[in-house]
């Protein structure tokens, strides 16, 4: 048993398969992303992995390449595409401070996030109007960012001020998709 079997999710099969591809440490493993391991084993295979497989290597990378990665997050089904996908807003639901153990990401709650209880909404507005519009998310829309997006009472202006830079980065860059 190698040392890969100390990263959460990793058991005979995958370290086999690792050690096949030629990552035999953790060491080896930081820096690399998961969708490329998850297309190299692919190819190695010759045919296309079930797609679990690659929920695993993301929480792997996480692991791997997080000073002091969260138990909880390291569990693979929190690696699903619902919770990397950018959500409507454009937050990366496995990326945020309060996942998992808050908020199980806006898709899994319907938009009923933490944060209503300081707005007396009964919906996060942004969710609420992608379905209505039936949007993904604000990517490919025109009004961008609109007064829908509040500011998190619970953090500073300057938090406030640099999740909304990235939000907005990241639906730049699922509308480049």
């Amino acid at each position: 048993m190698s040392e890969l079997r100390k990263i959460p999710n990793v058991g005979k099969q995958t370290e086999k398969g690792l050690i096949e591809m030629g990552y035999t440490s953790i060491e080896s493993l930081k820096g690399k992303r998961a969708e490329d391991l998850y297309a190299e084993e692919c190819f190695r295979r010759g045919y296309t992995v079930d797609r679990c497989q690659l929920y695993l290597y993301r929480a792997v990378e996480y692991f791997v390449n997080t000073e002091r990665p969260d138990p909880d997050k390291c569990k693979w089904w929190f690696w699903k595409d619902e919770y990397v996908e950018v959500a409507p807003c454009g937050a990366i639901c496995a990326e945020c401070r309060l996942f998992p153990a808050t908020c199980k990401g806006c898709r899994q709650i319907k938009g009923k996030v933490f944060w209503l209880q300081y707005t007396g909404e009964t919906c996060c507005a942004i969710y609420a109007c992608c379905l209505n519009r039936k949007f993904v998310n604000c990517a490919g829309c025109e009004q961008l960012p609109c007064a829908r997006y509040k500011k998190d009472p619970t953090i500073s202006e300057e938090q406030n001020a640099e999740n909304l830079r990235i939000m907005l980065q990241n639906l730049k860059n699922a509308k480049r998709k």
